[in-house]
Protein backbone atom coordinates (compact mmCIF):
# COMPACT_ATOMS: atom_id res chain seq x y z
CA UNK A 1 0.00 0.00 0.00
CA UNK A 2 1.54 3.55 -0.81
CA UNK A 3 1.30 6.93 1.12
CA UNK A 4 0.83 10.06 -0.58
CA UNK A 5 2.24 13.01 1.21
CA UNK A 6 1.48 16.88 0.50
CA UNK A 7 3.83 18.80 1.42
CA UNK A 8 7.28 21.44 0.91
CA UNK A 9 10.19 20.59 -1.01
CA UNK A 10 12.77 23.11 -0.27
CA UNK A 11 17.05 23.91 -0.55
CA UNK A 12 17.60 25.21 3.23
CA UNK A 13 21.15 27.10 4.65
CA UNK A 14 21.59 25.60 7.91
CA UNK A 15 24.34 26.37 10.75
CA UNK A 16 24.61 24.21 13.53
CA UNK A 17 27.71 24.04 15.88
CA UNK A 18 28.76 21.30 13.96
CA UNK A 19 29.18 23.00 10.89
CA UNK A 20 27.00 24.78 7.71
CA UNK A 21 25.96 23.51 4.90
CA UNK A 22 24.06 25.58 2.19
CA UNK A 23 21.71 24.84 -0.33
CA UNK A 24 20.90 21.53 0.53
CA UNK A 25 18.07 19.25 -0.18
CA UNK A 26 15.03 19.45 2.39
CA UNK A 27 11.26 19.79 2.49
CA UNK A 28 8.30 18.24 4.57
CA UNK A 29 7.94 15.79 1.36
CA UNK A 30 11.37 14.82 0.79
CA UNK A 31 12.43 13.83 4.33
CA UNK A 32 8.78 11.81 4.24
CA UNK A 33 9.28 10.23 1.46
CA UNK A 34 13.09 9.11 1.91
CA UNK A 35 11.83 8.25 5.81
CA UNK A 36 9.05 5.60 4.32
CA UNK A 37 10.75 4.69 1.06
CA UNK A 38 12.49 1.55 3.07
CA UNK A 39 8.88 0.04 3.50
CA UNK A 40 6.68 1.97 1.77
CA UNK A 41 5.99 3.98 -1.49
CA UNK A 42 5.38 7.33 -1.30
CA UNK A 43 3.98 9.52 -3.63
CA UNK A 44 4.95 13.15 -3.69
CA UNK A 45 2.52 16.08 -4.21
CA UNK A 46 4.86 19.29 -3.82
CA UNK A 47 6.23 22.30 -5.87
CA UNK A 48 9.70 23.27 -7.12
CA UNK A 49 11.21 25.41 -9.57
CA UNK A 50 13.10 25.35 -12.57
CA UNK A 51 16.55 25.30 -10.50
CA UNK A 52 15.99 22.10 -9.02
CA UNK A 53 18.48 19.69 -10.63
CA UNK A 54 16.86 16.47 -12.62
CA UNK A 55 19.50 14.16 -11.02
CA UNK A 56 17.41 14.62 -7.85
CA UNK A 57 14.42 13.50 -9.66
CA UNK A 58 16.43 10.33 -10.86
CA UNK A 59 17.84 9.57 -6.87
CA UNK A 60 14.01 10.11 -5.53
CA UNK A 61 12.79 7.61 -8.34
CA UNK A 62 15.76 5.29 -7.46
CA UNK A 63 14.22 5.17 -4.07
CA UNK A 64 11.06 4.05 -5.49
CA UNK A 65 9.29 7.54 -4.44
CA UNK A 66 7.14 8.61 -7.17
CA UNK A 67 7.74 12.44 -8.79
CA UNK A 68 4.66 12.68 -10.81
CA UNK A 69 2.84 14.95 -8.41
CA UNK A 70 6.64 16.93 -7.85
CA UNK A 71 5.36 20.04 -10.38
CA UNK A 72 8.16 22.27 -11.86
CA UNK A 73 6.88 25.71 -11.95
CA UNK A 74 8.58 28.81 -13.33
CA UNK A 75 10.41 30.27 -11.05
CA UNK A 76 12.59 29.39 -7.83
CA UNK A 77 12.38 26.35 -5.44
CA UNK A 78 11.17 27.45 -1.97
CA UNK A 79 14.22 28.11 0.30
CA UNK A 80 14.87 28.80 3.81
CA UNK A 81 17.76 29.37 5.87
CA UNK A 82 18.45 28.94 9.71
CA UNK A 83 21.00 28.98 12.57
CA UNK A 84 20.64 26.47 15.83
CA UNK A 85 23.09 28.46 18.55
CA UNK A 86 22.34 25.13 20.53
CA UNK A 87 21.37 22.10 18.64
CA UNK A 88 18.76 21.32 21.54
CA UNK A 89 16.83 24.65 20.49
CA UNK A 90 14.53 26.00 18.21
CA UNK A 91 16.50 27.43 15.06
CA UNK A 92 16.69 31.39 14.46
CA UNK A 93 15.02 32.01 11.10
CA UNK A 94 17.85 33.65 8.98
CA UNK A 95 15.42 33.79 5.78
CA UNK A 96 12.40 32.20 4.16
CA UNK A 97 11.96 32.71 0.51
CA UNK A 98 8.51 31.02 -0.39
CA UNK A 99 9.07 31.96 -4.49
CA UNK A 100 6.68 28.97 -6.52
CA UNK A 101 5.90 27.27 -2.75
CA UNK A 102 3.62 31.01 -2.46
CA UNK A 103 1.03 30.20 -4.87
CA UNK A 104 1.40 26.55 -4.62
CA UNK A 105 -2.42 24.86 -5.23
CA UNK A 106 -1.82 20.75 -4.76
CA UNK A 107 -2.98 18.64 -7.31
CA UNK A 108 -3.42 14.94 -6.85
CA UNK A 109 -2.61 13.08 -9.83
CA UNK A 110 -4.98 10.26 -11.40
CA UNK A 111 -1.75 8.21 -11.34
CA UNK A 112 -1.96 8.52 -7.61
CA UNK A 113 -5.60 7.71 -6.42
CA UNK A 114 -4.87 3.62 -7.88
CA UNK A 115 -4.88 1.79 -4.72
CA UNK A 116 -3.67 4.11 -2.57
CA UNK A 117 -5.33 4.25 0.64
CA UNK A 118 -3.23 6.45 3.33
CA UNK A 119 -2.90 10.61 3.17
CA UNK A 120 -0.13 12.40 4.95
CA UNK A 121 -0.56 16.33 5.12
CA UNK A 122 2.78 17.50 5.79
CA UNK A 123 3.00 21.52 7.25
CA UNK A 124 1.00 23.35 4.94
CA UNK A 125 -1.89 25.96 4.89
CA UNK A 126 -4.79 25.12 6.58
CA UNK A 127 -6.47 25.53 3.45
CA UNK A 128 -4.63 23.73 0.94
CA UNK A 129 -5.02 20.87 3.51
CA UNK A 130 -8.72 21.05 3.04
CA UNK A 131 -8.68 21.41 -0.45
CA UNK A 132 -6.82 17.90 -0.47
CA UNK A 133 -8.69 16.69 1.60
CA UNK A 134 -12.42 17.23 -0.43
CA UNK A 135 -10.58 15.68 -3.01
CA UNK A 136 -9.36 12.47 -1.02
CA UNK A 137 -12.58 10.65 0.36
CA UNK A 138 -11.94 7.28 -0.32
CA UNK A 139 -8.60 6.76 2.04
CA UNK A 140 -8.32 4.81 4.58
CA UNK A 141 -6.47 6.59 7.57
CA UNK A 142 -5.03 10.11 7.30
CA UNK A 143 -2.26 11.86 9.19
CA UNK A 144 -1.93 15.99 9.43
CA UNK A 145 1.18 17.69 10.78
CA UNK A 146 0.80 21.82 11.12
CA UNK A 147 3.05 24.58 13.66
CA UNK A 148 2.56 27.68 15.47
CA UNK A 149 2.04 29.93 12.53
CA UNK A 150 -1.29 28.09 10.99
CA UNK A 151 -2.71 27.98 14.66
CA UNK A 152 -2.13 31.40 14.95
CA UNK A 153 -2.82 32.62 11.52
CA UNK A 154 -5.60 30.62 10.13
CA UNK A 155 -7.26 28.36 13.37
CA UNK A 156 -10.16 27.81 12.17
CA UNK A 157 -9.30 26.30 8.73
CA UNK A 158 -6.72 23.92 10.59
CA UNK A 159 -9.57 22.89 13.18
CA UNK A 160 -11.98 21.96 10.52
CA UNK A 161 -8.93 19.85 8.54
CA UNK A 162 -7.96 18.53 11.98
CA UNK A 163 -11.74 17.36 12.38
CA UNK A 164 -11.26 15.14 9.34
CA UNK A 165 -8.30 13.35 10.00
CA UNK A 166 -7.04 10.29 11.78
CA UNK A 167 -4.08 11.03 13.31
CA UNK A 168 -2.37 14.39 14.54
CA UNK A 169 1.51 14.55 14.93
CA UNK A 170 2.06 18.16 16.85
CA UNK A 171 4.31 19.11 19.58
CA UNK A 172 4.23 19.96 22.68
CA UNK A 173 3.69 23.74 22.31
CA UNK A 174 1.43 23.39 19.46
CA UNK A 175 -0.54 21.64 21.79
CA UNK A 176 -1.02 23.90 23.94
CA UNK A 177 -1.64 26.44 21.81
CA UNK A 178 -4.36 24.37 19.81
CA UNK A 179 -6.38 23.68 23.71
CA UNK A 180 -5.03 26.50 25.41
CA UNK A 181 -4.82 24.39 28.16
CA UNK A 182 -1.54 24.76 30.38
CA UNK A 183 -1.11 21.24 31.83
CA UNK A 184 -0.78 18.00 29.31
CA UNK A 185 -3.70 16.22 30.98
CA UNK A 186 -5.99 18.78 30.05
CA UNK A 187 -5.03 19.09 27.11
CA UNK A 188 -5.70 15.88 26.24
CA UNK A 189 -8.82 15.54 27.48
CA UNK A 190 -9.37 18.95 25.62
CA UNK A 191 -8.07 18.01 22.07
CA UNK A 192 -10.17 14.66 21.94
CA UNK A 193 -13.80 16.85 23.08
CA UNK A 194 -12.76 18.97 20.33
CA UNK A 195 -12.03 16.93 17.58
CA UNK A 196 -13.22 13.34 16.06
CA UNK A 197 -9.45 12.04 15.66
CA UNK A 198 -8.32 8.84 17.03
CA UNK A 199 -5.22 8.99 17.81
CA UNK A 200 -2.61 12.26 18.83
CA UNK A 201 1.37 11.96 18.02
CA UNK A 202 3.17 15.02 20.92
CA UNK A 203 6.68 14.97 19.54
CA UNK A 204 9.21 16.10 22.29
CA UNK A 205 12.44 15.84 20.32
CA UNK A 206 15.14 14.09 22.77
CA UNK A 207 12.42 13.24 25.35
CA UNK A 208 10.56 10.83 22.70
CA UNK A 209 6.80 10.63 21.60
CA UNK A 210 3.73 10.59 23.29
CA UNK A 211 1.12 8.30 21.85
CA UNK A 212 -2.46 9.15 23.09
CA UNK A 213 -6.01 7.79 22.59
CA UNK A 214 -9.49 8.78 24.12
CA UNK A 215 -8.54 5.37 26.44
CA UNK A 216 -4.47 5.38 26.58
CA UNK A 217 -1.67 6.96 27.11
CA UNK A 218 2.16 5.50 25.81
CA UNK A 219 5.85 7.13 26.17
CA UNK A 220 8.32 6.16 23.19
CA UNK A 221 11.45 7.32 23.97
CA UNK A 222 14.19 8.45 21.55
CA UNK A 223 17.65 7.25 20.54
CA UNK A 224 20.04 9.06 22.58
CA UNK A 225 23.35 7.16 21.54
CA UNK A 226 24.01 10.01 18.05
CA UNK A 227 26.28 12.33 17.51
CA UNK A 228 23.92 15.28 17.23
CA UNK A 229 24.37 16.82 13.68
CA UNK A 230 21.32 18.84 12.60
CA UNK A 231 17.62 18.41 14.10
CA UNK A 232 16.08 19.62 10.65
CA UNK A 233 13.59 17.41 9.09
CA UNK A 234 13.60 14.70 12.22
CA UNK A 235 9.42 15.29 12.87
CA UNK A 236 8.98 14.38 9.09
CA UNK A 237 11.16 11.68 8.92
CA UNK A 238 9.73 10.11 11.98
CA UNK A 239 6.01 10.45 10.30
CA UNK A 240 7.63 8.62 7.12
CA UNK A 241 8.56 6.05 8.73
CA UNK A 242 5.48 5.57 10.72
CA UNK A 243 3.59 5.81 8.01
CA UNK A 244 5.46 3.60 6.20
CA UNK A 245 5.25 0.89 9.27
CA UNK A 246 0.98 1.11 8.93
CA UNK A 247 1.03 0.79 5.09
CA UNK A 248 3.44 -2.19 5.22
CA UNK A 249 0.86 -4.34 7.85
CA UNK A 250 -2.16 -2.28 6.04
CA UNK A 251 -3.67 -2.34 10.34
CA UNK A 252 -4.19 1.03 12.14
CA UNK A 253 -4.30 -0.31 15.71
CA UNK A 254 -3.18 1.41 18.56
CA UNK A 255 -0.12 -1.36 18.66
CA UNK A 256 0.63 -0.72 15.29
CA UNK A 257 0.69 2.63 15.89
CA UNK A 258 3.07 2.26 18.81
CA UNK A 259 5.37 -0.31 17.12
CA UNK A 260 5.93 2.66 14.11
CA UNK A 261 6.51 4.97 16.40
CA UNK A 262 9.53 3.15 17.34
CA UNK A 263 10.94 2.59 13.79
CA UNK A 264 10.03 6.19 13.69
CA UNK A 265 12.56 7.03 16.61
CA UNK A 266 15.18 4.87 14.88
CA UNK A 267 14.74 6.16 11.89
CA UNK A 268 14.95 10.36 12.83
CA UNK A 269 18.02 9.24 14.72
CA UNK A 270 20.50 8.80 11.75
CA UNK A 271 18.23 12.12 10.08
CA UNK A 272 19.94 13.82 12.86
CA UNK A 273 23.44 12.45 12.47
CA UNK A 274 24.21 14.55 9.33
CA UNK A 275 22.97 18.01 7.57
CA UNK A 276 19.87 17.70 6.08
CA UNK A 277 18.72 14.47 3.58
CA UNK A 278 22.47 13.38 3.08
CA UNK A 279 22.01 10.60 5.84
CA UNK A 280 18.81 9.23 4.82
CA UNK A 281 20.37 8.49 1.12
CA UNK A 282 23.34 7.05 2.94
CA UNK A 283 21.50 4.55 5.20
CA UNK A 284 21.36 1.00 4.87
CA UNK A 285 18.27 -1.23 5.88
CA UNK A 286 20.89 -3.49 7.78
CA UNK A 287 22.18 -0.11 10.09
CA UNK A 288 18.49 0.67 10.07
CA UNK A 289 17.00 -2.56 11.45
CA UNK A 290 20.11 -2.82 14.24
CA UNK A 291 19.20 0.37 15.88
CA UNK A 292 15.21 -0.62 15.54
CA UNK A 293 15.88 -3.87 17.31
CA UNK A 294 18.45 -2.07 20.07
CA UNK A 295 15.61 1.03 20.49
CA UNK A 296 12.38 -1.86 20.81
CA UNK A 297 14.85 -3.37 23.16
CA UNK A 298 15.07 0.29 25.32
CA UNK A 299 11.09 0.55 24.58
CA UNK A 300 10.17 -2.64 25.78
CA UNK A 301 7.12 -2.90 23.46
Amino acid sequence: MSIIVVGSSAFDDIETPKGKRVRILGGSCIYFSLAASFKSQSKIVSVVGEDFPKNIFFKLNKKKIQTEGLVVEKGKTFSWGGVYKTISEDPETRFTNLNVFEDFQPEIPNSYKKNNKILFLANIDPDLQNKILDESSANKFIGLDTMNFWIASKRRSLFKAIQRVDLLTINELELKLITKKDSLERAFSDIFKKFKIKYLIVKRGSGGSMLVSRKNFHWIPSYSFVNLVDPTGAGDSFAGALFSHLSKRNSFTEKDILDGMIYGSAMSSFTIESFGTERLFKLSPKELESRHKKLRKIARI
